[in-house]
This record gives C-alpha cells, structure tokens and sequence, in this order.
C-alpha cells in the first residue's frame, strides 16, 4: 500500500514540477549531492589534521588541508543556497499552480457533491492534508532532497565503518535505527488518526467562528442573544477535540521517552565504549586519528540515519495526507461526459422521473411526467417541499434523476455536452448569491458589452439606481474590498441577479422566487411587463405568489412529488376543488 501511494505522489508532483520548472527536479538531485558532501567533511577533516600533527607535523600541508576544507564548505554552501532559493520559488509557483487545480477542480465537480456533507469533509481533510498537515509541494521537495541527501550519507559513512571492521558498532547502529524506525512509525500513526478524528471538529469551529465574525449575521446574533447558543457549541467541540488531543499527546510521549532513553543511554554508551576499548589495545597514534573519525562518523551515522528515517516516514506521512487531494483531483464527474452539440432548447421534456437526495429515502419527485416548449412561459406551483427547486437542479443536470429521464429537444440531457448546454440556461435562484466585485463584473462575467449590460440593467429596474452611483457600473457591492462599495438592499440585490439573468440571455430562463425580496411596486411593475422583460423564450417561472402565475400560459400544479393540476390560470380556477383554486384564494383573502 504504501509503495502504490508514494508511486502515486510521485507521479501527481512531478509533473506539475516539469511543468512550472523542469530544472526543480535535477536542481533537488543536486542539492542532495552538495548536502552529502558537507558530511562527509566533518568525517575526514579531524583524521586527516590528526594525521598529520601526529606524524610529520607540515606546515604547509596543514594549511593545504585547512584552506581546501574551508574552500570546499563555501563552494558547497553558496551552491546550495542558490539552488535553494530557486526552488523556493518555484516550489511557490507549483504552489499557486495547485491551488488553481483545486479551484478548478471544485467549480468543475458534479454539483450533488457540493450539497453533500460527506464531500465537504473530503474537501476539509483535502485541503488540510496539503496545506497544514504536510506543507503540500514543500513537503514533496524537501523530503525528496533529505532522503537522497541522508541515503547517500548514511552509505558513505557505512563505508568508512566496514573499511575500519567496526563490526559491532555497526550492529548496535542499526539495532538503534530499527527501535528508532519502530516509535516513529507509531508516533506517526497516532498522528494521522488524531488528525482524521478532528476534521469534523474543525470544520464545525471554523463555521461558527465564520458567522461570528460576519457583520452580516451580526444582527440576527445580537437581536435573538445567539451568542450564547454558538459559543455553547464552539466550547462543546473544542472540549471534545481536546479530549482527543490528551490521549493522543500521552501515547505520543510515551514512544518519545522510549525512543530518547534507548538511543542515549544505550546506543550511544555503547558506541563510545566499543571505540574507545578498540584504542586502548592498539597503543598508537593511528588509532587515535580513526577513532576521532569513527566517533564522528557514527555521530554522523546516527543523525543520518535518524534523518533518513524521519524524511523517509514523513514523506510517507505527507503521502497518507496528500492522498486525499489526490482522490479529489481524481473524482470523475457524471454530467459532463457528453458531447452532443446544442445550439438551442426548444423543448423540455421529463418522462416518468422519480428523484430522491442522496442517502435519503424520501422520493422527492416521484413519476413526474410533462412537457413544455414552444417559447411557452410556464409556472411551477405548490405547497413548501413540493419538488419545485428540486425539479430546477435536475433539469440543470446538479444531481442524476434515480428513474426515467429528462429530455431536451427529445434527447437525453445527459448526452449533450455539458458546456454547451448550461450556456443555453440563465437561472435566478431562490437563494442567490452576489459576489463582492463590481456591479459589472457580478453581470457581465464572460464579456464586456457596455449597451447590453445596460438593458439587462434597465429591464430589471435597477439602471437608475446604478447610474446614480459615482462609480456607476463600476461600484462595488459591499466594502469587503472596496472602503467606497455600497450596500445594496435585499431589493437591489436580487435586481441585480435579474439583470445577470437578462443578460445571458440564453434560450430557457428560470426564475425562482425572482421577486422575493422587491417591493410591492417594484413586484407588480416585473409582472406588468413580464413579457417584455423576459422576451419571447422559454421561461420556467416558480413563485409562492400566485397572482404571477396570472401572466403564464400554462401552470404546473405539483403535490406529493407529482403533477396534480395543469392549464392555464383561469381554466384552474373552475376547479374549486383543485389545489391551485385553494391555494390563489387562502392567499386573496388577505389582500381583500
């Protein structure tokens, strides 16, 4: 498993290292190789002085010796110094490059998923897996560099101990480095599921603390006294995550303590009195020179290949956490593997679909048959929980109908390629949402048409409002960016997600609740000329209010997930009995 996951890793960042800079990874290789050179030395320095003051004593020699280390060191550093910070900086373009992936990757995935908790928890340890718990492209580069570096090391300095048949010193080194691989495994695992068990924890938190600190929400926290309610939550989950944390720590400090007490009190005790007996009974100068090299080079032997073992294991733990936003970059999509063109929507049609959500056993939508086209203007109506907004998603393809079919122009949507027919969609959502960028921008994403953003503005009823501004269509909403943005009404707001709809200008517009949040003025001057608003397409108009569906040419009744009633408004009315007749009349009652 563990071999499958780094082949894995390795093929997810190296290309995206070729492709922002393929010199990253040969400058790696090198880096390791001047690395390795610096250890081996402050290995060989001290025998070979120790050598020389003890024999011959030559002076220039001496200095030969001295100046060609120091040369060496300097060569080696300011090599290693300017490869490294070019591969900090290009590990920081990798870095911006998968940010862009994982940007991508989330816009372009199947929409079900985004409604799905369990996906927000995959994201959540995606996300941290790469950019808190293991350092994400860094994480990739150094480790990559401390094993090399520390391989070729920990072989060199095994070398220098065979070549002195140092054989029991060699047995005690790599007994400490197998008890020292052992805990480090451990401590590691512990690690993984400890910070698995808290995603949920931390996710929940960063909600809270989010609204909190929304000037947004302030108001319905200070108004209802909510504080109370969220930080009752936040102090529950931070005491759960911390009961976590507690047994987590000790277990981890238990391993620590052996893993110190093994390795100084016993691997290194060892080590020294091996080398030292080994002097005593040889009585020379020479062994005085290798045991000054052998003590440094099983100093360096372990540090190495405690090294070794670290980079090794936490590149396999960085390998455990990246794998989750390797899963999420490798998610395939349902909806988007069609390539029928589509150029227009004439029809629209649903056969015999039923749908519920995703682990739920409550059909939402069950048998729905009809039809629509002709550029008809069509109303959905019916009680809260209906399937009205459900019936939208489906039709823009967010989630897969669990039976029957959804066809457009008599073809299966699923066949069509994807980009093709969202463009021939524009939506006003129930709960829409405005971005904080300029007016403008929020309208006129993909292009710039100064005359057409305009009369997308103006048959919203909204131009005056923007004109009026010193920055015009320039203005920002809010001033989360901007100290001179405006905080639009609810009203204006939801005029603006109008004019966004206006001015896409596609085939088939849906609009629900597209008035919600207007005026009775404002509401009954949309209606007046809805017509002229929306223009001769293909519209889908879902409303709570059902003096609109006044203006539709057909009205789609829908109760216990079918459709119950259809016709026009006054051929519904006759129906005194019918859903639709209650419905109009409960809500004129009020305005009588």
């Amino acid at each position: 498993m563990s071999k499958s996951r780094v082949l894995r890793n390795i093929r997810f960042f190296i290309p995206i290292l070729i492709k922002v800079s393929p010199f990253t990874v040969f400058s790696m290789i090198f880096i390791a190789l001047l690395q390795s050179v610096n250890s081996f030395l402050w290995v060989i320095l001290p025998k070979l002085l120790i050598d020389e003051l003890m024999g011959n004593k030559d002076i220039k020699i001496i200095i030969v010796i001295v100046f060609a280390f120091a040369l060496i060191r300097f060569l080696v550093n300011v090599g290693i110094r300017f490869l490294s910070f070019i591969n900090s900086y290009q590990a920081r373009r990798a870095e911006f490059y998968i940010d862009k992936m994982l940007n991508d990757k989330v816009m372009a995935i199947d929409y079900f998923h985004i409604e799905d908790p369990l996906f927000s928890d995959k994201l959540a340890r995606a996300n941290k897996g790469m950019n808190q718990h293991s350092s994400g492209i860094y994480s990739f580069i150094n480790s990559v560099q401390n094993i090399l570096r520390a391989a070729i090391s920990v072989l060199g300095v095994i070398g220098i101990i065979f070549y002195s048949k140092e054989y029991l010193v060699i047995l005690v080194s790599i007994v400490g480095v197998l008890l020292n691989t052992y805990t480090f495994t451990k401590i590691q695992k512990f690690d993984k599921e400890f910070n698995d068990s808290i995603v949920r924890h931390n996710r929940r938190l960063y909600y809270y603390n989010k609204n909190i600190t929304n000037f947004r929400m302030q108001k319905e926290l200070r108004l209802y006294n909510a504080k109370k309610m969220i930080l009752d939550v936040c102090n529950k989950e931070n005491n759960e995550a911390f009961t976590k944390y507690r047994k987590h720590s000790n277990k981890v400090a238990f391993f620590n303590f052996i893993d110190t007490t093994f390795m100084y009190f016993v691997t290194r005790f060892l080590t020294i009195a091996l080398l030292t007996y080994s002097v005593y009974q040889n009585h020379d100068f020479t062994s005085i020179a290798t045991l000054t090299m052998l003590v440094t080079a099983i100093y360096t032997l372990d540090n190495e290949s405690a090294n070794l073992i670290y980079s090794t294991k936490d590149y396999l733990q960085a390998c455990k956490y990246q794998e989750d936003f390797i899963d999420l970059m490798e998610m395939k999509t349902i909806f988007k593997e069609g390539k029928l063109p589509i150029e227009a929507i004439e029809s629209i049609e649903f056969q015999n679909v039923s749908f519920k959500y995703p682990r739920t056993d409550t059909y939402i939508l069950r048998d729905l048959n009809f039809k629509i086209g002709n550029k008809e203007k069509v109303s959905l109506v019916g009680l809260n929980g209906s399937g009205k907004t459900t019936l939208i998603k489906l039709l823009c393809r967010f989630f897969p109908v669990d039976e029957g079919e959804i066809l457009v122009n008599g073809v299966n949507i699923d066949f069509y390629d994807y980009n093709d027919y969202m463009k021939l969609m524009a939506i006003v959502f129930q709960d829409f949402k405005i971005i904080s960028f300029s007016i403008k921008s929020n309208i006129a994403i993909v292009e710039d048409d100064q005359d057409k953003l305009f009369d997308a503005l103006k048959r919203a009823q909204v131009l005056d409002k923007v004109l009026s501004l010193p920055n015009k269509e320039n203005t920002y909403i809010n001033k989360w960016f901007d100290k001179t943005g405006v905080e639009f009404s609810g009203g204006e707001m939801q005029k603006f997600a109008i004019a966004r709809c206006l001015y896409k200008d596609s085939d088939l517009v849906i609009l629900d609740e597209p008035t919600s949040a207007l005026d009775p003025l404002a509401e009954a001057e949309i209606y007046y000329r809805f017509n002229e608003i929306v223009g001769k397409k293909l519209c889908i108009f879902i409303s709570h209010r059902l003096s609109s569906c006044i203006f539709s040419d057909r009205i789609l009744v829908l109760d216990g997930a079918r459709v119950v009633e259809e016709g026009n408004h006054q051929s519904l009315m006759k129906n005194k009995s019918g859903l639709y007749c209650t419905m109009f009349n409960s809500q004129a009652e009020y305005y009588k």
